[in-house]
């Protein structure tokens, strides 16, 4: 830690006494503040991909799912509406409810709390998205374990121009979207609206979104400016479609096979619904440019995110189908911050050096929303307080990157940052409080080599880390339920470690690259025994949080597109991946006994070596393009993923499945408007497959642990959409 203290320092004190005179634009740095104005990816010592506006409109993508799993080493766990969970080389995949899935989500320059590590955005309303693969906190402090989601969302343009967007689909779905960009001498301004709604596949899976953008860009001379944003949106999101794949009537000792007769999930309720969402987002950014190819950025912003839902799906009537909650939650997220980076780009050497401070508090609430009396035989009348917390995060960064050209084919990339994270938590119900403060250190140290004109070898190493909660530090004093915790005031923070070399260029009309690499993820926090895992006995064997597995991840990455202004262009993405527990020493199978009806510990067992669940070992997206004329393309992609296991015990495999996607598009001039027919066909040939399964424990109840144990949500088949935008 002190050894990154100090080459940060060192860094910072090397940079201020060079002379900065150089010429613009040989050599740039990143900018985490905003997307980069310049094309970097030549330079790049990290595995990225990049998708402008244009080509994510070219989706028609109901949601940021449908476009980042065509990403190689990107899975997102769609669900309806907007609200996706990213993961990046397999990282945090034996995890799938609330937690945070180590990838940054950075919406113009600002890593964005959401609920249960999700993220919402308008596909809308996005100017460009980049993957940052690899541990990325060198730019975006805590929880960067694999990379980051960098989205820039739409700017002012200097022009005058407009379109309105209507779309009809499968089950109910709909949206419609109306946008207006306009400029002046000394500004610029963007404004849209837009709804979008759907019935939903599952039962209770109804969704809708109401949203309105828009920014304004000032020019206060011919080198400075300052832009001022805001994002308001409604949201509601219901079930997610998740079944249990066979349940069991103990009194009839009859099985039901779901996915046969109930893949729309019809009586049984996801584990967390109804959700409400509110959401705000603000920001003010100033930038000026000087003389000596230099740049200042700084940026204020206000993020709140205020949610409503039920939580705790338990089965009321004991007859295998989750039907009702137990509570009513409520969760207030609120971020304040300022971002500020200066920067220069230069003939030799490029740097830039940022100061990010964040004061982050999270209020949260449930009240039960039933009478409900739980193992403990105690009543908990409805309007009951079950819990009410504060927790308030303070962050003090700073951080820098450097690049240096040794002669006119190698450059070398050093990035280093520092974090101070304060956490300041309050249990309202009973006025205790805790503190706990973290000081982290990460780092990105790569190279680029132009072997000959547009062939560049890269490489680099880079860190995540991922600090543990005071919840989880704590658990003893902070949790309660059915179950007893204990404090473990010493669990490490979780790093991760990521070793890659790369091979990117052009020959001819291809553009590729190619990468390999190892991520080693150090001290996984997780529970005692496994996740969602508790000793039912937990008073005689409490429960605690800890350092308790690592995991090494090994892959490579490929991407191949041609010339997108060809009559024929083609995209080909492969991912290969090897996900293991290199330490996992202590799983304990719980077990339901149908005799006394009670669980009990089966047993205890090592899990080293075992493949990480819901990681496939390879992944493929095939997609070409054909202009029929000059008016109509026709577009036909592949989606393949190998099997997957469903559960840390290996024990449940699911099958891999191959989805065909078709899109085509017609544009015609009509009088000055320019028009464009789309349609999109996704799962042309109706493919039934499951969307993440998982299985912990005998989730069904029947004294066994198999594949009827599997919790799962069954893909909605085939659906199309259709729409016309009219520009103006």
């Amino acid at each position: 830690m002190r050894q990154i203290k100090y080459s940060l320092a060192a860094v910072l004190a090397i940079v201020a006494t060079l002379n900065a005179s150089e010429d613009l634009g040989l050599i740039t740095v990143e900018s985490s503040i905003i997307d980069d104005k310049f094309d970097t990816k030549k330079l790049e010592v990290s595995s990225t991909a990049t998708l402008n506006g244009p080509e994510v409109e070219e989706y028609h993508a109901e949601n940021l799912a449908d476009v980042l799993n065509n990403i190689p080493g990107v899975t997102v766990r769609k669900n309806e509406g907007d609200s996706n969970k990213i993961h990046i080389r397999g990282i945090a995949s034996e995890v799938y409810m609330g937690e945070k899935p180590g990838v940054a989500i950075v919406i113009d320059g600002v890593p964005v709390q959401e609920r249960a590590g999700s993220v919402n955005i308008d596909m809308d309303n996005i100017e460009s998205i980049k993957v940052i693969k690899g541990g990325a906190s060198y730019l975006y402090g805590n929880d960067a374990l694999a990379g980051a989601v960098v989205i820039t969302t739409k700017r002012p343009k200097g022009k005058n121009e407009g379109f309105v967007t209507a779309e009809s689909g499968s089950n109910g779905y709909e949206k419609y979207v109306a946008s207006y960009m306009g400029s002046t001498e000394d500004l610029a301004f963007q404004l849209q609206g837009s709804y979008k709604g759907s019935d939903g596949y599952w039962e209770d899976s109804d969704y809708w979104a109401k949203s309105f953008n828009g920014k304004i860009q000032y020019y206060i001379d011919e080198s400075s400016d300052i832009t001022f944003g805001a994002d308001i949106s409604s949201r509601y999101e219901n079930d997610t479609g998740s079944i249990t794949h066979t349940t069991y009537n103990p009194d009839t000792g009859v099985y039901t096979n779901q996915v046969e007769t109930n893949p729309t999930s019809i009586g049984e309720v996801g584990y967390a619904t109804d959700y409400n969402i509110d959401l705000s987002k603000y920001f003010i950014t100033y930038s000026k440019d000087f003389d000596n190819n230099s740049n200042l950025m700084a940026q204020l912003y206000r993020y709140e995110d205020t949610t409503t839902n039920k939580s705790g799906a338990y089965d009321s009537n004991r007859d295998g189908l989750r039907d009702d909650h137990i509570y009513d939650s409520y969760a207030n997220t609120l971020q304040n911050g300022f971002k500020s980076e200066y920067r220069m780009d230069g003939d030799k050497l490029a740097y830039m050096v940022g100061l990010d401070i964040a004061r982050n508090e999270e209020d949260k609430n449930s009240k039960y929303r039933v009478d409900y009396t739980g193992r403990d035989r105690v009543l908990h009348p409805i309007g009951e307080v079950s819990s009410d917390t504060n927790n308030k995060e303070n962050i003090n960064a700073l951080y820098g990157e450097l690049k240096y050209k040794i002669n006119d084919k190698l450059v070398t990339t050093i990035n280093a940052r520092f974090d101070n994270i304060e956490y300041d938590y309050t249990n309202n119900l009973t006025a205790d409080t805790w503190n706990k403060d973290f000081n982290e250190g990460s780092y990105r140290v790569g190279a680029t080599y132009e072997r000959v004109e547009d062939q560049i070898i890269y490489g680099s190493i880079s860190t995540g880390f991922r600090v543990p909660t005071i919840s989880q530090l704590y658990a003893g004093d902070i949790l309660s339920g059915r179950y007893t915790y204990e404090n473990n005031p010493d669990i490490k923070t979780e790093k991760t470690y990521n070793y890659e070399l790369g091979y990117r260029g052009k020959y001819n009309f291809i553009t590729y690259d190619v990468s390999i690499f190892q991520l080693d993820r150090k001290d996984v926090i997780l529970r005692n025994g496994g996740n969602y895992v508790a000793d039912p006995d937990s008073r005689a064997n409490p429960i605690m949080y800890g350092n308790f597995a690592d995991v090494q991840n090994r892959g490579l990455e490929l991407s191949m597109s041609t010339d997108r202004s060809k009559e024929y262009y083609f995209i080909v993405n492969y991912a290969y991946l090897d996900s293991q527990y290199t330490r996992y020493d202590e799983y304990k199978l719980i077990l339901h006994d149908t005799v006394t009806d009670r669980d009990y510990v089966e047993g205890t067992y090592d899990l080293s070596g075992n493949t990480v669940p819901r990681t496939s070992k390879h992944t493929i997206y095939l997609e070409g393009n054909y202009w029929a004329t000059p008016n109509w393309l026709v577009t036909a992609g592949v989606n393949y993923r190998s099997s997957q296991y469903a559960d840390e015990m290996n024990k449940i495999k699911v099958d891999g499945y191959s989805v065909v996607h078709l899109r085509t598009k017609y544009d015609l001039k009509v009088s000055n408007l320019d028009v464009e027919f789309f349609a999109v066909v996704d799962n042309l040939f109706d493919e039934q497959y499951y969307m993440m399964p998982r299985v912990t424990g005998d989730r069904n109840d029947d004294g066994y642990y198999d594949v009827r144990d599997m919790g799962l949500t069954v893909n909605p088949g085939r659906v199309y959409t259709v729409g016309l935008t009219v520009k103006f």
